[in-house]
């Protein structure tokens, strides 16, 4: 036994010296061993039974021996029962399945493996090879989630999946009704955050957006190819005015702005505020005014950069409250969008989805009312593909077409604020909205035009009420504000209203109100933006410069010409007030004098007459034109030289009195005789 040992020890070292010093481990291929997964690339947005139904999977990881299968189970007609199925939560009984080995799916020309449902005609006779999809009682069209699996058919096991919904319509002959389709307003939100930072700086995250294969560009490219679907474009005006600018030194970014021009011309578009404001908010600060001034300089900067006709009656802006409503309608608003938790909710929940326009009434005022499907908006945000999630929001469309598909009903969906879309989402969707039986694209105008008003149980039109609303405090500080606001109109009163700063200037005014940025972010931007404007005012009136105080004028006659030396180091001619103090001086034109100083050096003479001889102060004061804004003051001393008229006669009189006293003494020394005095011896 120890020889048998002794040559098994020998033989393995034999071995450990004659194998490689460094064998390389086998090759394995990633996708080979990583977790199965099945994924949604693309799907019809709906499909007519007797058709097919290919769905388009991405299909990763170690799928030998596991199938991909589809479950459908039973057409569900309720808002409610469709939400709970998108999270995969009581999907209902099965009616069909359909699946194939994983690895023997057909490979689609896009990328992928294609997995088909075949649809049995229901007029047609029985196809075992497709699947017989039973539609609810008296109706048309069938929504059905379906499941979608990988899973080992030995074990049962389920490796990956997620559950997607099949829209499916009988099939009609040509030219036959399918019921009123579902009015949708699509409502696309173009826009970003303010362009540039409070000292003028353009934002990189602004300019990734504008570029080529940035949100906004992509956004804008998608709305001109979208020529079949009416949308509602509201586009952030200070966001296209940023946008038109930087395509003066910025080529790249000029396509995108060409493709928004061009969907303008076929599309609504809305007016809105310059920036984003919260209007209740302002009102309470005592700035309400100022909502109609952002709403009038919204209007001009897109019609500046689209030179399109513009929608102002129709307004999307959150929050609302009745002072709100009052300020929206002195700007002709009598058409508004809302969310639906801003309005009162309803004694009862209503047994079908919201769709119909309907009357809001605050403060005594009416104004026709839309409310946007938040729901249905957020079907499009997550985690899921893009294509899942696109199949889920026209499957919801489709839900709510097929409540009462007699009704002549409509929905408004707005996208967010900053929507970044996905090209596929947005692909898939602007396809599924085309030639889609179920869905009617509509633009805001149209919705409210065709779409009858909601009606209460008495038939009467639906009335119905803002929700209560607590103003938060304005970020901009509202002292500050008027201040800075109240300088800058002092400035242009100098510089004129057509000058590059001013409008610069009331461009930060309008971007300091924004609510984009809430909280201490907010309060901050709003202060720097504030303060970049005094900082430019003050700089400017820097440039102007007069004679230091403490000098000393010296005035040799009564009338004469002050003088006194302008710099004007601003480049530009200028609009001056001066204003004169003095108790000893007097101005023939007026203590205060308005006159246009030229560029550099300039030496102004002022007509004065002097009241008196001797010395005292002068204070000279140089303000905007409309004197509110100081820019200089100074204090001289004046000397004047001059003897007056009543010194002078003063004067004479003394001498002459002195004259005549000396004559008259003098000849009555002459007449008095010469007494001589006798001396005694």
């Amino acid at each position: 036994m120890k020889r048998l040992a002794a040559l098994f020890a020998i033989c393995l070292l034999v071995a450990l010296v004659a194998a490689p010093a460094h064998a390389a481990p086998a090759a394995t291929d990633p996708a080979a061993t990583a977790t199965p997964r099945v994924t949604l690339l693309e799907q019809p947005a709906w499909a007519t039974l007797g058709g097919d139904v290919p769905l388009r999977l991405a299909i990763r990881g170690q799928v030998a021996g596991l199938e991909a299968r589809a479950i459908v189970h039973a057409s569900m007609t309720s808002r409610t029962g469709f939400e709970r199925s998108v999270d995969g939560d009581k999907l209902g009984s099965t009616i069909a399945t359909a699946g194939a080995e994983a690895s023997t799916l057909p490979s689609s020309p896009s990328g992928g493996q294609v997995l088909t449902l075949k649809l049995q005609d229901p007029n047609a006779p029985r196809d075992t090879s497709r699947l017989r999809l039973p539609l609810p009682r008296g109706s048309k069209t069938g929504v059905y989630p379906v499941e979608v699996e990988l899973r080992d058919p030995k074990t049962g096991e389920r490796a990956s999946s997620f559950v997607t919904h099949l829209v499916a319509v009988a099939p009609t002959a040509d030219g036959a009704p399918m019921g009123e389709p579902l009015n949708v307003a699509w409502i696309w939100r173009i826009a970003a955050d303010p362009a540039t930072d409070p000292n003028g700086a353009v934002r990189p995250g602004f300019l990734a957006a504008i570029n080529p294969g940035g949100r906004l560009n992509r956004l804008a490219t998608a709305a001109a190819r979208a020529t079949d679907i009416p949308l509602t474009l509201a586009p952030g005006p200070e966001t296209l005015e940023s946008w038109a600018a930087r395509t003066k030194t910025d080529p790249a970014s000029a396509p995108g702005l060409a493709a928004l021009r061009t969907a303008s011309r076929t599309k609504q578009v809305l007016a809105g505020p310059y920036v984003p404001i919260d209007v209740p908010s302002l009102a309470r600060a005592g700035l309400g005014d100022e909502a109609a001034q952002e709403l009038a300089a919204g209007s001009v900067a897109l019609g500046n950069v689209l030179d399109t006709r513009l929608d102002a009656r129709t307004i999307d802006v959150a929050p609302l409250d009745s002072a709100a409503l009052a300020r929206l309608e002195l700007s002709q608003v009598d058409r508004v969008v809302v969310a639906p938790n801003a309005l009162v909710p309803p004694g009862s929940s209503p047994q079908f989805t919201p769709a119909r326009p309907f009357n809001l009434e605050s403060g005594g005022r009416q104004f026709a009312t839309v409310q946007a499907d938040d729901g249905l908006e957020h079907l499009l945000e997550g985690d899921a593909s893009p294509a899942l999630r696109a199949a889920h929001f026209l499957a919801g469309l489709a839900i709510v077409a097929i409540e009462q598909p007699n009704e002549t009903r409509g929905l408004a969906i707005a996208m967010p604020p900053r929507w970044d879309p996905d090209p596929v989402l947005l692909n898939a969707l602007v396809k599924g909205f085309t030639d889609n039986p179920l869905i009617a694209p509509v633009t805001l105008d149209q919705l409210f035009d065709h779409v009858p008003l909601e009606t209460d149980k008495g038939n009467k039109p639906l009335v119905r009420e803002l929700a209560p609303l607590t103003p938060a405090a304005p970020t901009v500080n509202p002292a500050t504000y008027r201040a800075t606001r109240d300088d800058l109109n002092a400035f242009a009163s100098t510089v004129g209203r057509d000058d590059p700063a001013i409008a610069s200037g009331h461009r930060g005014l309008l971007i300091s109100l924004t609510s984009v940025w809430p909280g201490a972010v907010g309060r901050h931007q709003s202060s720097a933006r504030l303060g970049a404007i005094n900082n430019g005012i003050d700089s400017f009136a820097n440039l102007i410069e007069t004679p230091p105080s403490g000098l000393t004028v010296t005035l040799t006659s009564r009338q004469a010409d002050l003088p006194l030396s302008f710099n004007n180091q601003t480049g530009q001619a200028v609009w001056i007030r001066i204003k004169f103090q003095s108790d000893k001086l007097v101005f023939p034109k007026g203590t205060v004098q308005e006159f246009r100083l030229l560029p550099r050096n300039t030496t102004k003479t002022f007509p004065v007459e002097t009241r008196a001889s001797g010395t005292f102060p002068l204070t000279v004061s140089v303000t905007s034109r409309d004197g509110r804004l100081p820019l200089r003051a100074a204090r001289y001393t004046v000397r004047s030289t001059v003897v007056s008229g009543v010194g002078i006669f003063l004067t004479i009189g003394a001498g002459l009195f002195l004259a005549i006293w000396w004559i008259t003494h003098w000849r009555r020394s002459r007449r008095q005789p010469i007494r001589t005095a006798t001396l005694a011896t």
